[in-house]
């Protein structure tokens, strides 16, 4: 089993789904450590190209980590997925990783206000 590197944009089959969780094949931001994915999971945030408003919502333009299109990601959708969920295709080459500092700082700062957690000065800029 391939491992991903922390920040990248891979594709994944998140069906089945319950009630209001992101369904279907779709990008999600992997936000977890690689130590982490040993264990065969891996932490990611959906993203979608519907801006639903709600807060903690992280934009993420076309071009960036080679995104074809504008997207949004869903930070209150954060989800622990068994890598099995990740598309072949974005295992075998086509992941980016998402190398914005102010996007990458964004998503670590909605995070930490999702999950109810001071997120100390120092981290606030770390990668």
């Amino acid at each position: 089993m391939a491992l991903v590197e922390r920040w990248s944009i891979v594709i994944l089959d998140l069906d089945p789904v319950v009630g209001h969780e992101q369904a279907g094949q779709r990008r999600a931001l992997v936000v977890s450590y690689e130590p982490f994915h040993r264990s065969g999971l891996a932490t990611v945030c959906p993203i979608t190209t519907r801006r639903t408003r709600y807060p903690g919502e992280v934009s993420i333009a076309a071009g960036t980590a080679g995104q074809t299109m504008d997207g949004v990601v869903l930070v209150h959708q954060v989800r622990t997925v068994d890598m099995r969920r990740v598309t072949a295709s974005a295992i075998g080459g086509t992941a980016r990783v998402l190398d914005d500092p102010r996007i990458r700082r964004d998503v670590r700062r909605a995070l930490a206000h999702h999950l109810g957690l001071d997120l100390p000065a120092a981290a606030d800029g770390a990668a």
